[in-house]
C-alpha cells in the first residue's frame, strides 16, 4: 500500500511539473513614453514596446528614421535638449565621431540580439558559404556561383546604404577592412536636376547575394522568394545565435542621451527582466545570456561614448 501511494505521489509531482506555467503578468506601465527612434528593422519593435508599456488607444506609431545612423543622430540635441531613447544597432565610427563633435552624452545597453544574415534567391542551389567565401565574393576574388558549388552564373552582389547599421556590421564583422568591389547600384533622384548612384535594393534573383537581419527576414518583411544562407554550415536561429555557434550575432541596443531619466531607466530594467526578455523573445529577438546580463549591468554608467 505504501509503495502504491509513493508511486501515485511521484506521478502527481511529475504531472504537475509538466503543466504549462502561466506567463508572469506585466505590471510595469509608463505614464509618458519618452521621445524615441529606431533603426528601420527595429521600428516595429519600438512601436510594439510603446503599446506594451503605455497603452493609449489614440497613439499612432511614428515613422521610422530611415537608418541606424539617423536614429543615433536624433540623440544630438543642441537647443533645449530632451530625454530621448533609441533602439538601434551599433553606430558607425563616423557616427561616433559626430556624437563626440557635438559633445553628446550617451550610453547604451544591450537588450537582446538579432543576427546579420546572408540572403539569395530561393532558386539558388547554394545553401551555405564560409565567411572567407563571402569576403572574397564582395572583394571581387570570387565572381561566379560555380566557384562555391553553385551553377555557372555570375554573382550579383548587393550592399546597403552607408547609414545602415547592417552595412556597418557587415563591414566590421565580415569585410574587416577589405573594400567591396562592384556592388549593384542604381540612379536615384535627389532633388530637381540632381541624381546620384546609390546601392540598389536587393532583388531576390537566383544569382543575387545580399545581407539583411534575421528579424527583418523572419518578422518585419518575410518574402518566400528569399533564402537565408548558412554561414560556416550553421543556420541562423535562436539556438545557434544563443550558443554562439552562428558567427554573425548582432547586438540590439537601447541607447539614450541621459543617465538620469527615470522613465528610460525603468524601460531598460523592464526589458532586462525575465518578463521583458520573454517579451523580446516573442518579438523575434534572442534574449541576452544571464552571465552577459550581469556583466552588462556592471558597465551601465554615465560615461561618455560608452557602447556595450
Amino acid at each position: 500500500m505504501r509503495r502504491i501511494s509513493r508511486i501515485l505521489l511521484i506521478a502527481g509531482l511529475l504531472l504537475s511539473g509538466c503543466q504549462t506555467k502561466p506567463k508572469p503578468e506585466n505590471l510595469y506601465r509608463v505614464e509618458d513614453f519618452p521621445q524615441a527612434d529606431a533603426s528601420w528593422p527595429l521600428q516595429l519593435l519600438l512601436n510594439d514596446l510603446h503599446r506594451e508599456l503605455s497603452p493609449d488607444p489614440n497613439w499612432l506609431p511614428e515613422e521610422a528614421s530611415g537608418s541606424t545612423q539617423a536614429a543615433w543622430r536624433s540623440l544630438i540635441q543642441v537647443i533645449n535638449p530632451q530625454p530621448r531613447m533609441i533602439l538601434a544597432y551599433e553606430p558607425s565610427a563616423a557616427m561616433r565621431r559626430e556624437l563626440q563633435d557635438y559633445d553628446t552624452l550617451w550610453q547604451a545597453q544591450t537588450i537582446g540580439y538579432d543576427a546579420l544574415v546572408m540572403i539569395t534567391g530561393s532558386e539558388n542551389l547554394v545553401d551555405s558559404l564560409s565567411l572567407d567565401q563571402v569576403r572574397d565574393i564582395y572583394a571581387g576574388k570570387i565572381t561566379n556561383w560555380k566557384q562555391v558549388g553553385g551553377q555557372d552564373q555570375p554573382i550579383e552582389i548587393y550592399v546597403q546604404d552607408e547609414n545602415s547599421g547592417l552595412q556597418t556590421a557587415f563591414e566590421r564583422h565580415v569585410m574587416q577592412g577589405v573594400p567591396v568591389v562592384n556592388p549593384t547600384l542604381e540612379w536615384v533622384y535627389e532633388r530637381a536636376g540632381v541624381v546620384r548612384q546609390a546601392p540598389a535594393a536587393f532583388s531576390p534573383k537566383e544569382g543575387a547575394l545580399g545581407f539583411s537581419s534575421l528579424i527583418m527576414i523572419t518578422q518585419v518583411h518575410p518574402q518566400p522568394e528569399i533564402k537565408m544562407l548558412r554561414i560556416e554550415g550553421i543556420a541562423p536561429n535562436e539556438k545557434t545565435i544563443g550558443n554562439g555557434k552562428y558567427p554573425l550575432k548582432l547586438p540590439v541596443l537601447l541607447a539614450s542621451n541621459t543617465a538620469s531619466d527615470a522613465t528610460i531607466a525603468g524601460i531598460t530594467d523592464w526589458l532586462l527582466s525575465a518578463v521583458g526578455q520573454q517579451w523580446l523573445s516573442d518579438q523575434g529577438l534572442i534574449p541576452i545570456e544571464k552571465m552577459s546580463y550581469k556583466l552588462l549591468k556592471k558597465r551601465w554608467s554615465s560615461q561618455r561614448f560608452s557602447c556595450f
